[in-house]
């Protein structure tokens, strides 16, 4: 795992995480203590978190696409994604937003630049915020857009990335856990064994990596990789999350929620 700052975050380390040549990059003090102070605040206070219908153990804000299920899913999906993403912006006036902040980022150190991904010419969300509470795991699993796509839609990626910007984090438990195990989806599958969600720990080795980030910390990997969170032990994780697509290294990024 490398460690780097916003000022030296570069396309290099992007490059790094696409290829499998580091598991992560923590980004230290990603957000600024004043931002990081709104976040806690407007985040812990926000009442209008829905449930997740993936593991109805979490909340969120904003609507993922890991979540659509059919074309009901799918429309409502792109149909919240523009709205959404000034929800999250508004919440931060009159500072940027720490997701603003990354797309910013992004596309200032990726050569090539970057931008919201489209599924058949329409823009997706990016931003979602999620809340893990007290003693609530997040089992070993990997994160797969193709799993989501609509039906016939080819993919371009070549490797997916995701960052999480940590707004708190438990004094006890809220690990990232990392397996140097990428199964093909056939064999997840089976791993999976007609759970709803993940995998369950007793049928992996020990974890090959653990990472405690603090609040304010940006950690960028691949989701790929199994990976989990371990339980929060005494406050509720809060993280805002976004997948990166990567196209080659002379293509934009793309990146969703």
């Amino acid at each position: 795992m490398l460690f780097t700052t916003r000022e030296e975050f570069s396309h290099e380390h992007i490059v790094s995480v696409a290829k499998k040549e580091n598991f992560a990059v923590l980004v230290k003090g990603f957000c600024r203590p004043e931002v990081l102070r709104v976040a806690q605040e407007k985040l812990t206070a926000y009442r209008s978190r829905e449930r997740s219908t993936t593991d109805g153990q979490f909340w969120r804000m904003g609507f993922p696409y890991s979540e659509i299920e059919d074309e009901a899913t799918r429309r409502r999906y792109h149909d919240e994604a523009l709205s959404s993403i000034a929800r999250l912006r508004e919440m931060f006036a009159p500072y940027a937003s720490p997701e603003d902040e990354l797309r910013l980022l992004l596309d200032e150190r990726w050569r090539a630049g970057a931008e919201l991904m489209r599924v058949r010419g329409e823009k997706c969300f990016v931003g979602v915020c999620r809340f893990q509470g007290n003693n609530v795991d997040l089992v070993p699993h990997t994160d797969k857009v193709e799993r989501f796509l609509p039906a016939g839609y080819q993919s371009r990626l070549q490797a997916q990335l995701s960052t999480n910007i940590y707004v708190n984090i438990p004094e006890v438990g809220g690990e990232l856990e990392m397996w140097d195990m990428e199964p093909a989806e056939e064999e997840y599958q089976r791993l999976v064994a007609g759970r709803s969600y993940g995998i369950e720990r007793d049928k992996l080795p020990e974890p090959t990596a653990v990472i405690k980030p603090e609040p304010g910390d940006l950690a960028l990997l691949n989701p790929r990789l199994i990976h989990a969170v371990r339980p929060s032990g005494d406050t509720t994780r809060i993280t805002i999350g976004t997948f990166i697509g990567y196209l080659g290294e002379d293509e934009p990024l793309v990146y969703w929620s």
